[in-house]
């Protein structure tokens, strides 16, 4: 029953005399989690409140009695602060492709051409696929933010995103293709679209920005839909899990570690998904070798283990990306570990994108992606690589492979805890 979702005028939600009951009903009747949605959509009032109530005190504060002046101010330094760091670059005409997984083996691919020229930029995402009859597709205004916020970190991170760091920055797209979908094209996992992004721009821009941008990261954020919903279900639920990925290498310094980019959605915490349903996580640990090896290296994925508790068959929708296509690494580095959805059991792959029905005692194994890797991994300094094999971030053979070092563990091969005076490291001569 429940597909995308409601479209609504703007309507009221509350009024002086209280909440709009009917509007209230009205949702929760065509959501699949009502508690949760109202939830959310109340907790977005309680902070419209604190925020209302914080303004309104530094207004009195020093004798305000309008804040458009002071906006515009602020707008207006995030335009001139942007245009400046756009002045500093050399003009031109600069382009980037990637790939993204797609919908069973039919790729996505996007496309952009990035014009500098004087204090403004003109990003032209002609080339693109055209939009999808899956829900990955992206409207404009979604493509604006990301490519703008892009620009912005890319340039001049310091300055607050706003109307004014828009201003210098102008977005196109052809009409019908996945970046511009036409109305009525579903959406509903459009960041499978719109997170890569940041990456396709960090590529095009690389060689014009001083002092480099990152390699490209494992982008779009993994968000897996779990669903208990048999009649004999004694407590039918619904639940969205988020998880991310590695960050690509940095100039001068590694990824993150299973960090979101670009969204900065964060994973809620074991105990809380155990508490509010029957699913058990049975493994939830950083990846090794995952991030790509790079002098400066990818930032790693994750792999976690889902079971469940009880005797009733359960569902799940794995809307995941870089599967097919992992990031790759940039300046010599090598691409991130591609991500994994299998049967824990049987290593079986499982589909990705759609409804996968599950037997009571299934479990599911996730293995994210990592971020690629920036730089020669041979330039990358041998303490580095021993640190990494310490923490358990590297393998040894991969230490080896890759990195060209040798690390042998010396200590007690039945220790639990293996400190770093336990390994000795050196460099493999070519």
């Amino acid at each position: 029953m429940f597909e995308e979702g409601l479209r609504l005028p703007i309507l009221k939600l509350r009024t002086a005399a209280g909440p709009v009951e009917a509007l209230e009903e009205l949702v929760r009747a065509n959501v699949r989690t009502p508690d949760e949605t109202m939830g959310d959509i109340y907790a977005q009032v309680a902070a419209n409140q604190v925020g209302a109530r914080s303004l309104g005190r530094m207004m009195d504060e020093f004798g305000l009695d309008s804040i458009d002046a002071v906006a515009a101010e602020i707008m207006l330094r995030s335009e001139n602060a942007l245009r400046a760091a756009l002045r500093g670059l050399r003009d031109g005409r600069y382009e980037s492709r990637l790939t993204s997984d797609g919908f069973n083996g039919d790729p996505i691919d996007l496309a952009v051409a990035v014009t500098i020229d004087g204090d403004r930029v003109d990003i032209d995402y002609t080339g693109s696929s055209p939009q999808s009859p899956y829900g990955v597709n992206v409207v404009l205004n979604y493509t604006r933010a990301y490519t703008s916020f892009a620009v912005k970190a890319a340039l001049a991170p310091e300055v607050p995103h706003n109307a004014g760091s828009f201003r210098p920055v102008h977005v196109s797209a052809p009409r019908g293709s996945v970046l511009n979908c036409i109305d009525p094209a579903p959406v509903a996992s459009r960041h499978l679209v719109g997170h890569f992004l940041p990456s396709l721009l960090f590529d095009a821009l690389r060689s014009a920005v001083p002092g480099g941008l990152p390699a490209t990261s494992s982008d779009a954020l993994w968000m897996t839909v779990w669903r208990g919903g048999e009649t004999t279900e004694p407590h039918p639920f619904t639940l969205t899990m988020f998880g991310a990925g590695g960050v690509g290498g940095r100039p001068g310094k590694d990824g993150l570690n299973t960090t979101g980019f670009p969204t900065g959605v964060r994973a809620a915490p074991t105990e809380v998904l155990e508490t509010l349903t029957p699913l058990l996580q049975r493994q939830r640990e950083l990846r090794p070798d995952s991030g790509g090896p790079g002098e400066y290296r990818g930032g790693l994925g994750q792999t976690v283990r889902i079971g469940r508790r009880g005797e009733h068959g359960w569902t799940v929708n794995a809307n995941i990306d870089r599967v097919d296509h992992p990031a790759p690494g940039t300046h010599g580095g090598l691409p991130g570990a591609p991500g994994e959805f299998t049967d824990a059991a049987t290593a079986e792959q499982l589909p990705r994108k759609q409804l996968v029905r599950l037997a009571p005692e299934s479990v599911v194994r996730l293995r994210f992606p990592g971020g690629g890797g920036y730089g020669d991994p041979k330039a990358r300094p041998v303490e580095r690589v021993l640190d990494d094999v310490v923490n358990g971030y590297v393998t040894c053979e991969a230490a080896r492979e890759h990195y060209g070092v040798h690390v042998e563990y010396t200590g007690d091969a039945d220790a639990l805890v293996r400190p770093p005076e336990s390994y000795r490291a050196v460099r493999v001569l070519d």
